[in-house]
């Protein structure tokens, strides 16, 4: 008997840590847009590639252009017929680049340390970017869902009545059917809205890059006109370009540096005839006697610096076009907002309490009273989505004006 309670208790205590835990993780923790984006930055392997090339190119830059390899041989020479002994070296010879070139050299890895740091900063764009659509598309699947859930209350009520009417003998089977027919779809959307959630919620936690399961609280914010600022050429999707212009033109510089000379020097440990040790040196200069093909390298660098001023302008003109394109859709989509809020939200809502009302008491048919809650469950979708795609756009807008 004791053994029995015993494991009674055993069970009971298993029961309650399983249910304990099964909640704990059915639970997620939530944060805001600002922590979602600082842990996104600090997971994603976009961000440390860009760090590195920058570590990369820094180290390039404070490095000692690599000088020639140095040459160590053996020579020998005044050998006569009789093999009588002559004159045996031991040979150091290297050459050396001006300090001039090695600046130059330097400085053009300056240069694509700047190219990296602006990548840097378009990528934490686009990384912030992708981010806040991932936190408003949850938002929005969240809020669907409530409402669904809403509407689907609705039809329940719906069902309720013409259930108690057809009880009462107030009216036949079709109203039930119609309000039984409304109810399943309204469970059907209610199903799909949890699955949009779910998705949603996975891809938004896929871009914070961590182990935590987290959700979001709240809302929607209502629709303002934000339109954002004008094109500045601190904007990083200008900024990258203007940094590839000014690799091109150091390209030019390192090019130009092929026609500096070297200097060539050289040492030589000697013996001669058996006198040990004798000693020599070696001085000159290495000068390019057929330049055409460096002044063809030099012009070809020259044209890409055009290329990329060139790129230049074709950016900005393309910002300007996107940037205008999403402003009208932006000032449209708030219009829509605005109408539905102020004029049509109020209108379906008096309607359908007085169609509530009214088909209560039997002044409208089941038809009327359907139609009108209808109208005020698309309304209150339309709205939603409206907002949605409002903020969708005004995270566009800011992405490519670069804030």
């Amino acid at each position: 008997m004791i053994r029995q309670n015993f494991k009674i208790k055993m069970w009971l205590w298993l029961g309650i840590i399983v249910a304990m835990t099964s909640s704990s993780f059915g639970q997620s923790e939530t944060i805001n847009l600002e922590e979602a984006l600082n842990l996104a930055r600090k997971n994603y392997a976009g961000l440390e590639r860009d760090r590195l090339s920058i570590e990369h190119q820094n180290k390039l830059a404070s490095t000692k252009v690599q000088q020639s390899p140095a040459q160590i041989f053996l020579s020998g020479e005044e050998f006569g017929a009789d093999n009588q002994s002559g004159v045996h070296s031991i040979n150091l010879q290297q050459n050396f680049y001006l300090p001039k070139a090695t600046k130059i050299q330097q400085e053009f890895y300056k240069k694509g340390a700047l190219l990296a740091e602006k990548n840097l900063a378009l990528t934490d764009q686009e990384l912030k970017r992708q981010v806040e659509q991932a936190y408003f598309q949850l938002l929005f699947a969240k809020q669907n869902q409530q409402l669904v859930d809403a509407n689907s209350k609705l039809y329940e009520d719906f069902l309720s009545v013409t259930t108690a009417q057809l009880e009462a003998g107030e009216t036949g089977k079709i109203p039930q059917l119609a309000a039984r027919s409304r109810l399943g779809q309204a469970k059907l959307a209610q199903e799909h809205s949890k699955e949009k959630y779910q998705i949603a919620k996975t891809l938004f936690n896929q871009w914070l890059g961590g182990n935590t399961q987290f959700d979001i609280a709240g809302e929607l914010p209502v629709g303002s006109n934000l339109l954002g600022d004008s094109i500045s050429l601190s904007n990083p999707h200008l900024q990258i370009i203007q940094a590839q212009r000014e690799v091109a033109n150091a390209k030019i510089a390192t090019e130009k540096a092929q026609l500096f000379p070297q200097i060539n020097s050289g040492i030589k440990l000697q013996t001669a005839n058996g006198t040990f040790p004798l000693f020599g040196y070696q001085v000159g200069v290495n000068v390019p006697l057929f330049k055409k093909a460096y002044q063809g390298r030099i012009e070809a660098a020259e044209i890409e610096v055009k290329v990329q001023e060139a790129s230049l302008k074709n950016e900005q003109q393309k910002l300007g076009r996107t940037i205008s394109e999403l402003r009208y859709r932006l000032e449209h989509q708030l219009h829509i907002l605005e109408f539905l809020q102020e004029d049509l939200t109020p209108i379906v809502t008096e309607q359908s309490a007085v169609n509530q009302a009214a088909y209560r008491e039997g002044e409208i048919s089941y038809l009327e009273y359907l139609d009108g809650l209808e109208q005020v469950i698309k309304v209150k979708q339309q709205y939603l989505t409206a907002l949605y795609e409002f903020h969708v756009l005004q995270i566009e807008v800011n992405y490519w004006l670069g804030k």
